[in-house]
């Protein structure tokens, strides 16, 4: 009888220490997992004010011509000597501001046609100072008061989540900091990369691979790619945690 009880007990314990490791084992592999997906939080990024502009006195710098009835521009504001941006919608002509300062550099300011969000855009770009570059798009397809997005820091398109519509991937700063614009149930929203990741710095490295580097110590570069509104940690980066 003695036998028989010891033995219950000793399967008892065997099993009860299973089940702890197994938790353990699968707590570990949660932590590993949070360490390793950091969701995007994606909140409304609001298109800009235009302004209807007299454009009977002004002189053109370089221009698009989108279709018959839309075009966009950038012109001299010869009192302000400021470069700025315009576009025209049948017939009438929009001041969406100032694109660039004056002797910005070759090629600046820029205006081309682009597509973004499954739409065709126009993208007008340029520099403000040291270090601050900006862009506006202007999606010609909406109506002209809720078409223009301005947006800081240097731009580029790219089809993060393979739908072969265009998100839109900017970086300002020194040390940089990183946001995604895209558009979901026809609203345009925006993520702030570095806050969802409480990272100090992150840049946008390989477009066609969808790579981020990211840095959340100095000198540590660590590897990320996009996926699903989240940065996964590139596979085998962190093999030994587990």
């Amino acid at each position: 009888m003695q036998h028989k009880s010891a033995k219950f007990w000793l399967i008892v314990f065997s099993v009860m220490l299973v089940t702890t490791a197994g938790a353990g084992i699968i707590t570990r592999l949660k932590g590993y997992q949070s360490n390793n997906t950091f969701p995007l939080e994606f909140t409304a990024a609001d298109t800009i004010k235009i302004e209807q502009l007299d454009d009977s006195d002004i002189k053109v710098m370089t221009e698009v011509i989108v279709d018959k009835d839309k075009s966009a521009f950038i012109f001299l504001d010869e009192e302000s000597g400021e470069y700025r941006g315009a576009v025209n919608v049948d017939g009438k002509s929009y001041d969406i501001g100032q694109v660039s300062m004056e002797n910005a550099g070759e090629d600046l300011p820029g205006i081309e046609e682009t597509q973004v969000f499954g739409m065709t855009a126009v993208k007008f770009y340029g520099v403000l100072g040291a270090n601050y570059a900006q862009a506006f798009y202007w999606l010609v397809e909406r109506k002209a008061e809720d078409s223009v997005l301005q947006i800081d820091g240097n731009t580029r398109e790219v089809d993060l989540d393979s739908d072969d519509k265009k998100e839109i991937v900017a970086t300002t700063g020194t040390i940089p900091e990183t946001k995604i614009y895209m558009l979901k149930d026809a609203s345009i929203v925006a993520a702030d990369v570095n806050k969802a990741m409480g990272a100090k710095a992150v840049l946008l490295q390989d477009e066609s691979n969808k790579l981020f580097e990211v840095y959340f110590e100095p000198n540590k570069p660590e590897q990320f790619v996009y996926q699903n509104d989240s940065l996964l940690r590139k596979i085998g980066y962190r093999e030994s945690a587990v």
